[in-house]
Protein backbone atom coordinates (compact mmCIF):
# COMPACT_ATOMS: atom_id res chain seq x y z
CA UNK A 1 0.00 0.00 0.00
CA UNK A 2 1.10 3.11 -0.82
CA UNK A 3 1.88 5.50 1.83
CA UNK A 4 1.87 9.22 1.69
CA UNK A 5 1.68 12.75 4.15
CA UNK A 6 -0.44 14.55 1.96
CA UNK A 7 -0.41 17.50 4.35
CA UNK A 8 3.60 18.18 3.66
CA UNK A 9 4.36 16.41 0.65
CA UNK A 10 1.37 16.24 -1.98
CA UNK A 11 -0.06 19.57 -1.33
CA UNK A 12 1.76 21.98 0.05
CA UNK A 13 4.52 20.74 -2.57
CA UNK A 14 3.76 19.18 -5.95
CA UNK A 15 0.42 20.61 -6.42
CA UNK A 16 1.44 24.43 -5.60
CA UNK A 17 4.45 24.11 -7.48
CA UNK A 18 1.98 23.05 -10.43
CA UNK A 19 -0.76 25.34 -9.85
CA UNK A 20 1.50 28.43 -11.49
CA UNK A 21 1.60 25.82 -14.94
CA UNK A 22 -2.12 25.79 -14.97
CA UNK A 23 -3.04 28.82 -14.48
CA UNK A 24 -0.55 30.42 -17.05
CA UNK A 25 -2.04 28.24 -19.25
CA UNK A 26 -5.55 29.43 -19.18
CA UNK A 27 -5.24 32.93 -18.64
CA UNK A 28 -3.01 32.82 -21.78
CA UNK A 29 -6.74 32.53 -23.76
CA UNK A 30 -6.83 36.01 -25.36
CA UNK A 31 -11.14 35.04 -26.50
CA UNK A 32 -14.09 33.78 -24.65
CA UNK A 33 -15.17 34.64 -21.42
CA UNK A 34 -12.99 35.65 -17.79
CA UNK A 35 -14.48 34.86 -14.38
CA UNK A 36 -13.12 34.84 -10.64
CA UNK A 37 -13.89 31.73 -8.35
CA UNK A 38 -13.79 31.96 -4.84
CA UNK A 39 -14.25 29.22 -2.69
CA UNK A 40 -15.39 29.13 1.00
CA UNK A 41 -15.27 26.28 3.33
CA UNK A 42 -18.65 26.25 5.22
CA UNK A 43 -17.46 23.00 7.45
CA UNK A 44 -16.55 22.64 11.22
CA UNK A 45 -13.02 20.96 10.55
CA UNK A 46 -12.53 19.37 7.44
CA UNK A 47 -9.64 21.18 5.44
CA UNK A 48 -9.79 20.80 1.55
CA UNK A 49 -6.84 20.52 -0.82
CA UNK A 50 -6.24 23.34 -3.61
CA UNK A 51 -8.69 24.03 -5.48
CA UNK A 52 -9.57 23.09 -9.35
CA UNK A 53 -11.53 25.04 -11.24
CA UNK A 54 -12.03 23.86 -14.91
CA UNK A 55 -14.33 24.97 -17.95
CA UNK A 56 -14.88 21.20 -19.01
CA UNK A 57 -16.85 18.62 -16.98
CA UNK A 58 -14.65 15.99 -15.07
CA UNK A 59 -17.44 13.60 -12.61
CA UNK A 60 -20.69 12.69 -12.94
CA UNK A 61 -23.06 11.27 -10.50
CA UNK A 62 -24.29 7.37 -10.98
CA UNK A 63 -20.33 7.14 -13.36
CA UNK A 64 -17.21 5.32 -12.53
CA UNK A 65 -15.03 8.01 -11.55
CA UNK A 66 -11.36 8.56 -13.94
CA UNK A 67 -8.32 7.92 -12.51
CA UNK A 68 -7.36 11.15 -12.24
CA UNK A 69 -10.58 12.39 -10.51
CA UNK A 70 -9.66 8.91 -8.28
CA UNK A 71 -6.02 11.11 -7.49
CA UNK A 72 -7.91 14.12 -6.76
CA UNK A 73 -10.61 12.45 -4.22
CA UNK A 74 -8.15 9.82 -2.41
CA UNK A 75 -5.14 11.86 -2.56
CA UNK A 76 -5.93 16.05 -3.28
CA UNK A 77 -3.63 15.73 -6.31
CA UNK A 78 -5.49 17.50 -8.92
CA UNK A 79 -2.64 17.56 -11.03
CA UNK A 80 -3.60 15.03 -13.96
CA UNK A 81 -7.03 17.40 -13.83
CA UNK A 82 -5.04 20.34 -15.00
CA UNK A 83 -4.84 21.15 -18.61
CA UNK A 84 -5.37 24.88 -20.85
CA UNK A 85 -9.21 24.38 -19.81
CA UNK A 86 -8.35 24.61 -15.69
CA UNK A 87 -6.75 25.99 -13.21
CA UNK A 88 -5.50 25.26 -9.68
CA UNK A 89 -5.52 26.97 -6.49
CA UNK A 90 -2.45 27.49 -4.58
CA UNK A 91 -3.63 26.42 -0.52
CA UNK A 92 -5.14 23.85 1.15
CA UNK A 93 -8.38 25.80 2.14
CA UNK A 94 -9.27 25.44 6.42
CA UNK A 95 -12.93 25.47 7.46
CA UNK A 96 -14.47 29.30 7.14
CA UNK A 97 -11.38 29.96 5.04
CA UNK A 98 -11.59 30.97 1.47
CA UNK A 99 -9.52 30.39 -1.41
CA UNK A 100 -9.98 32.23 -5.48
CA UNK A 101 -8.95 31.81 -8.63
CA UNK A 102 -9.14 33.61 -11.86
CA UNK A 103 -10.02 31.23 -15.33
CA UNK A 104 -10.28 32.21 -19.06
CA UNK A 105 -12.57 30.07 -21.30
CA UNK A 106 -14.23 29.54 -24.49
CA UNK A 107 -17.53 28.52 -22.71
CA UNK A 108 -19.92 29.36 -20.28
CA UNK A 109 -19.80 26.84 -17.80
CA UNK A 110 -17.55 25.40 -15.23
CA UNK A 111 -16.36 22.83 -12.62
CA UNK A 112 -15.32 22.71 -9.77
CA UNK A 113 -13.69 20.23 -7.38
CA UNK A 114 -11.75 20.16 -3.84
CA UNK A 115 -10.67 16.57 -1.67
CA UNK A 116 -12.16 16.81 1.99
CA UNK A 117 -8.71 15.97 3.31
CA UNK A 118 -9.78 13.83 6.18
CA UNK A 119 -12.11 11.54 4.44
CA UNK A 120 -11.18 8.47 2.49
CA UNK A 121 -12.23 9.80 -1.01
CA UNK A 122 -14.92 12.86 -0.64
CA UNK A 123 -14.52 15.60 -2.65
CA UNK A 124 -16.50 18.47 -2.88
CA UNK A 125 -17.68 19.63 -6.36
CA UNK A 126 -19.81 20.94 -8.90
CA UNK A 127 -20.19 19.41 -12.42
CA UNK A 128 -20.93 21.77 -15.70
CA UNK A 129 -22.36 24.83 -14.03
CA UNK A 130 -24.09 27.25 -16.49
CA UNK A 131 -23.02 30.55 -16.00
CA UNK A 132 -24.71 31.66 -19.55
CA UNK A 133 -27.04 34.15 -17.80
CA UNK A 134 -24.41 36.01 -15.81
CA UNK A 135 -24.08 39.29 -17.12
CA UNK A 136 -20.46 41.07 -17.18
CA UNK A 137 -19.10 41.88 -13.32
CA UNK A 138 -21.97 40.44 -11.85
CA UNK A 139 -21.64 37.61 -9.44
CA UNK A 140 -23.73 34.41 -8.61
CA UNK A 141 -23.45 32.00 -6.21
CA UNK A 142 -23.42 28.13 -5.74
CA UNK A 143 -22.99 25.14 -2.79
CA UNK A 144 -20.93 22.23 -3.32
CA UNK A 145 -21.86 19.20 -1.82
CA UNK A 146 -19.87 16.52 -0.76
CA UNK A 147 -19.90 13.66 -3.18
CA UNK A 148 -18.43 10.10 -2.81
CA UNK A 149 -15.96 9.14 -5.58
CA UNK A 150 -16.58 5.53 -5.25
CA UNK A 151 -12.78 4.38 -5.19
CA UNK A 152 -11.71 3.78 -1.72
CA UNK A 153 -13.80 2.00 1.17
CA UNK A 154 -14.83 4.43 3.68
CA UNK A 155 -13.00 2.60 6.57
CA UNK A 156 -12.01 6.11 8.46
CA UNK A 157 -9.46 4.56 10.10
CA UNK A 158 -6.14 5.87 10.92
CA UNK A 159 -4.07 3.88 8.40
CA UNK A 160 -6.13 4.77 5.30
CA UNK A 161 -7.28 8.72 5.62
CA UNK A 162 -4.74 10.78 4.11
CA UNK A 163 -5.31 13.95 6.44
CA UNK A 164 -4.26 11.76 9.32
CA UNK A 165 -0.83 11.38 7.87
CA UNK A 166 -1.26 7.71 6.21
CA UNK A 167 -2.45 5.82 2.77
CA UNK A 168 -2.89 8.76 0.50
CA UNK A 169 -4.13 7.65 -3.53
CA UNK A 170 -4.40 3.99 -4.27
CA UNK A 171 -4.68 2.58 -7.43
CA UNK A 172 -6.79 -0.03 -6.53
CA UNK A 173 -10.46 0.15 -6.75
CA UNK A 174 -12.08 -1.22 -3.50
CA UNK A 175 -15.47 0.14 -3.38
CA UNK A 176 -18.55 0.30 -5.34
CA UNK A 177 -16.67 2.57 -8.55
CA UNK A 178 -19.94 4.93 -9.00
CA UNK A 179 -19.73 8.67 -7.89
CA UNK A 180 -22.27 9.21 -5.43
CA UNK A 181 -23.27 11.71 -2.82
CA UNK A 182 -21.84 11.03 0.28
CA UNK A 183 -23.42 9.58 3.39
CA UNK A 184 -21.00 11.51 5.89
CA UNK A 185 -17.79 9.41 7.98
CA UNK A 186 -17.92 7.40 11.23
CA UNK A 187 -15.58 8.88 13.91
CA UNK A 188 -14.12 7.77 17.34
CA UNK A 189 -17.21 9.98 18.98
CA UNK A 190 -19.42 7.28 17.41
CA UNK A 191 -17.35 4.15 18.58
CA UNK A 192 -14.75 3.82 15.91
CA UNK A 193 -11.82 2.42 17.72
CA UNK A 194 -9.53 2.38 15.03
CA UNK A 195 -10.01 6.48 14.05
CA UNK A 196 -9.01 9.32 15.25
CA UNK A 197 -11.65 11.63 13.62
CA UNK A 198 -13.49 13.51 15.58
CA UNK A 199 -16.76 15.01 15.81
CA UNK A 200 -15.77 17.94 14.46
CA UNK A 201 -14.62 16.45 11.02
CA UNK A 202 -18.28 15.55 10.15
CA UNK A 203 -20.11 16.90 7.89
CA UNK A 204 -23.52 17.88 6.22
CA UNK A 205 -24.37 19.20 2.49
CA UNK A 206 -23.71 21.74 1.44
CA UNK A 207 -19.41 21.95 2.28
CA UNK A 208 -18.53 24.95 0.37
CA UNK A 209 -19.85 28.01 -0.97
CA UNK A 210 -18.81 29.37 -4.49
CA UNK A 211 -18.85 32.87 -5.52
CA UNK A 212 -18.22 33.09 -9.56
CA UNK A 213 -17.89 37.25 -10.98
CA UNK A 214 -17.68 37.14 -14.69
CA UNK A 215 -14.78 39.52 -15.54
CA UNK A 216 -14.53 39.14 -18.88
Amino acid sequence: MKKSNILSALLLGSIIGLSGCGGDMAASSSQGYAYEVQVTNVTAGQPMSPLLVSSTSFFSVGESASAALEKLAEGGDNSELLNADSVSGSKLITPSQSDAVSVNTLTQTLSIATMLVKTNDAFAGLDNQDLSSLALNASATFYLNAYDAGTEENSETNATVPGLGEEGYNSARESSDIVTLHAGIITKDDGLATSNLSSMEKFNNPVARVVVTRTK
